[in-house]
This record gives structure tokens, sequence and C-alpha cells, in this order.
């Protein structure tokens, strides 16, 4: 065998292994989407009269309950992944998963079900500031993008299977409306992927070189890497560490984030993109979709129907996403995201509003309202993980992305909590709304966001040093 061809096969192998650790590290961002989307279906039968008996309020609390756990888990879930690795946290997460999902499926009253749900939101904040700075971190600058993006789709994906569990299981909910339990149960299977699986994938090496642990972190890149790259990034990874720890030996604190110019530009950015996401609308569309299409004229039979597609497109977008980042760009597609958004919320609440009579009304709504899915989920969805997860400093990374990802989930709760009150006001102007803070997303990635498509991450901190280090 020649030596061009051994190379190309060891390339491969690293290949395959780096994408294996990857979807096994991406089941928690499958949990993430599973977890926030079985809510839509199950909530109607943990409602009911022979079950929790639950009223409209209570109902609220059970849905935006695993939100603001998000929030918190997400806040300390970085700063813990810091201490005591990104494998580990992973690894605890599965086991906590777990056991959110059997606690909720055994709930016998209201108390219990909020305390697992909270569990579960937990879970899933910690994984969402943690999965993509895990992947970030193994994935070789190329391929970056389409790996952290990974998460994004594998989000959706949960989401889509927690709708197609609805889908399957409402029939039967006619003659057992304990059927919620199986769908909040089903959690468990994911759960327990996850956890078993980070046993076989490597440590972050960023993370070890920060530990002092460096044969461990050289023979991770062996793993991950051809032989050619390995000593190269290894030699930009230790100066990165030794540059770090020239600063300050200890862990980065949450006094340093605000008090250290440049990092608190950075968390600034970072905190207003999960804002922008967020009140973009999409969750407002994914936890209430079903009510947004009975709204446009549909019946409840329909709409569920219909709201399957939702997870469908969810999907696709994401896929498209993944496939493009790194090929378009960061920017790009966030501009792209939030024009093509902004645009489709306008025109459906047009429609909504001017021609709600006309017969082709209804479905026309529906279909600007994949069209947004499909564009959101390509674009903002991807872009606003991925920027998060690159561009704070090794020693600051777990923590700044914590407390970013908090305040993504503020705004996911906030959606979450509100949207029914504004939908019941007017569907239109919540739409409009959702709108113009597209219009003011575009104007602050022009202004605050670099491209770091293909950029390493050493690199995207002389950025934000260089502008605002004076």
């Amino acid at each position: 065998m020649d030596t061009s061809t051994t190379t190309k096969k060891s390339e491969s192998n690293h290949s395959g292994f780096l994408w294996a650790a990857t979807f096994i590290a991406a089941m928690g961002s499958l949990l993430f989407g599973y977890d926030t989307g079985i809510v839509n279906g199950s909530l109607v039968f943990i409602a009911d009269k022979s079950q929790l008996d639950l009223n409209a309020f209570q109902q609220g609390i059970v849905s935006s309950g695993l939100t603001l756990g998000a929030a918190f888990g997400a806040i300390f879930g970085g700063p813990l992944a810091d201490k005591i690795g990104r494998k580990k946290i992973l690894t605890i997460l599965g086991i906590v998963f777990s056991i959110g999902a059997l606690g909720c499926a055994f709930s016998t009253n209201i108390a219990i079900l909020i305390v697992f749900r909270f569990l579960l939101g937990l879970a899933v904040g910690s994984a969402s500031a943690n999965v993509p700075v895990y992947i970030a971190e193994i994935a070789p600058s190329e391929l970056r993008g389409k790996m952290v993006t990974t998460a994004q789709v594998m989000i959706v994906t949960g989401q889509f299977v927690a709708f197609g569990v609805n889908a399957a299981l409402t029939p039967l909910g006619s003659g057992n409306a304990a059927i919620w339990r199986w769908m909040l149960g089903l959690g468990t299977i994911p759960a327990i992927v996850l956890w078993l699986g980070m046993y076989l994938v490597p440590e972050s090496p960023r993370w070890l070189v920060s530990q002092g642990k460096i044969d461990k972190a050289l023979n991770v890149l062996r793993r991950i890497r051809a032989a050619a790259v390995v000593d190269p990034e290894m030699k930009e990874i230790k100066d990165k560490d030794a540059q770090d720890k020239a600063e300050s030996a200890e862990q980065a604190t949450f006094k340093e984030l605000v008090s250290t110019k440049w990092i608190l530009q950075i968390l600034i950015t970072g905190s207003v993109l999960g804002l922008i996401q967020q009140f973009a609308g999409i969750n407002s569309i994914m936890y209430y979709g079903g009510q947004i299409i009975s709204d446009s004229g549909f019946s409840t039979t329909t709409a569920a129907l219909l709201n399957t597609g939702n997870g469908l497109f969810s999907i696709v977008g994401a896929v498209l996403g993944m496939f493009t980042i790194d090929w378009l760009g960061r920017k790009k597609l966030e501009f792209a995201g939030l024009t093509i958004c902004g645009l489709a919320l306008v025109a459906a609440g047009v429609i909504h509003t001017a021609f709600a009579s006309a017969s082709w009304a209804g479905i026309t709504i529906v279909i600007l309202v994949y069209v947004y899915i499909i564009f959101f989920q390509g674009t903002l969805g991807p872009v606003t993980w991925l920027i998060n997860s690159e561009i704070f400093p090794q020693r600051y990374r777990g923590i700044g992305t914590g407390v970013t990802i908090f305040v993504l989930w503020l705004g996911n709760f906030f959606v979450g909590l509100l949207s029914p009150v504004l939908l019941q006001w007017n569907m239109a102007y919540t739409f409009y709304i959702f709108a113009a803070c597209c219009v003011f997303g575009i104007i602050f990635v022009a202004a605050r966001v670099p491209e770091t498509k293909g950029v390493p991450l050493e690199e995207i901190e002389k950025y934000f040093r260089n502008k605002y280090d004076k």
C-alpha cells in the first residue's frame, strides 16, 4: 500500500471516530429537543380530570418549568464542565436525563411532575451549553461549523421525534388518558444512549491541556487528527493555555467576565445573539404550533397533523444549515435568516388580518410558517449556538457560554410564558413583534458579530481582544 493510500485511510479513520463522538455527544441535544417538544401533545392528557386535573395556569407551569430549569442548568453547567471536564459532565447529564424522564412518567401529582420537569430542565440547559462547546473543542477548524451544527440538527430531530410520538400515541389517549406517561417516559431511551455512549468518546484535548494533562491531550489528538497536524495543533493549544495561565492561574470567575472589558463585550455579543434567536419567535411556533394552525382555520385533528410538519421542516432546515454553514459563513446565514423569517412573519400577519375569510388564507399561513421554520432552523438556530461556542477564549469558555445560554433560556422562558397571551390577544400583532426583533437582529449582527468561518478558536479571541482591549 502506498503512502498516499495509507494517509487517506488514516484520515478517514480519524474522521469516522470524530463523527461518532459528535453524534454521541449530540444525543444531549436530541434530548433537548424531545423534552421541550413532547409537552406539545402530552399536556392535554396530563391535564385530564382522570389524571392530574391541571388548570390553565398549572399547565403553563408544567410547560415553562423546564425552560426555567434550563436557564439555571446553562449557567451552572458551564463552570462545572470547566472544573470536571466536558466528557464527565455529559456522562452525568445522561444519568440526569434518565432519572428525569422516569420521574415524570411516574409522577402522581403536579408537584412531583414539576420537580422532575425542572430537573430535566437543568439537564437540558447544561446540555445546550456543553454539547456545542465539547464538539467545537474536538473538531478541526475546517469542519467545526458542520460538526457543531450537528447539535442543532439533533435538537430539531428530537422535536420531530416528540411530535411523531405525540401523533402516534394520541389516538390511544381517547381510551386511556394515562398515555402521557409513555410519551414522557420514552425519553429514557436516548438518555441511556448518551449516558453509556460518553464512555466511548475522548475528553476535549483543550480541556486536558488546561488541566496540565499534556500526555492525555496528545493521545486524544492522535485519535482525532491526522499525524501531520497533531504537533502544530498541540503547540497552538499549549501556547494559548500558557498565555491564559500567565494572565491568571485561577479558574475564571463571574467577576472577571464583567470586569474585563473585552470579555464583557464577548459576553454582551453572545447574550444578545441568544435573545435575538428567541425573540425571533421560533419557540412560540414550536410550543404552540397547534394553536396557531387552529387559529388559521383548521380543526384540532388537522392542526395536530399539520403541526408534525413543523418538526419535519425543522429537520430539513437544520440539515441544509449543516451543509452550508462552513460554505457561506456565519454572518451571511444570520442575515439571510433574519431577513426571510421577518418577511414570512409579516406576510402571515397581513394575511391573517386582511384576508382571514379567504379560502386560501389558512393553508397559506401554514406554508409561510413552514418557510419560516426551514430558514430559522437552517440559519438563526445553528449559527447562534455555533458562535457562542466559538467566541470565548478557552479559559472563559465554560463560564461564558453558561451565562450567554442562561440569557437565551430566559428569553425562551418568557416567549413560552407570554406567547399564549399574545396569541389570544392578536396573532398578527404577535408576528409583527417577532418580525421587529428580526430587524433589530440584522442591525446588531452587522455591528457586532465577526465572521468565524474556518478561523481557529485562538484567532477568534485575537479579534475581540484587538477590538475591545484598549
